[in-house]
């Protein structure tokens, strides 16, 4: 009777621990993107164009600029699951003609990245009774 829970003790310990080392394994990104169409990340509104999104630090914090203007964003992930994408991508929730960087796949650390809803996001899901389902839009890079 002892064996079975030891073994059982041990194989979980086991399980929490490499689901621990995977979480925190250091996020790096380096994502390039032509993005067509205005859109919005956390309370700031950005223009169509040319983005470069790249990694600050280990913690998912990323920063989104503008390959022209220089105009950058800082905003913070979190860790959604992996993905096998063998490309990066990034997904825009739309709303009407609004749209909001929500996630972004980054092959080079199998995992996506996603972005929690800013308030404004959040009211327009609510008065367009899609807080559930949003349309997606995605963007590959370049």
């Amino acid at each position: 009777m002892k064996k079975p829970i030891i073994s059982l003790i041990v194989a979980v310990s086991f399980g929490v621990a490499l689901l621990a080392t995977t979480l925190a394994a250091p996020v790096t990104v380096k994502i390039r993107a032509e993005i067509p169409f205005d859109f919005i990340v956390g309370k700031k509104r950005l223009p169509k164009g040319e983005y470069l999104i790249e990694s600050l630090n280990d913690a998912g914090t990323l920063t989104i600029r503008h390959a022209k203007k220089g105009k950058a964003v800082t905003f913070n992930t979190i860790r959604q699951k992996p993905t096998d994408s063998p490309k990066s991508k990034l997904v825009f929730n739309r709303y009407g003609d609004q749209y909001f960087l929500a996630r972004i796949w980054d092959p080079s650390t199998e995992t996506i990245l996603k972005l929690n809803k800013s308030k404004t996001e959040k009211r327009l899901a609510k008065l367009a009774k899609k807080e559930e389902n949003p349309d997606e839009v995605s963007v590959g890079d370049k």
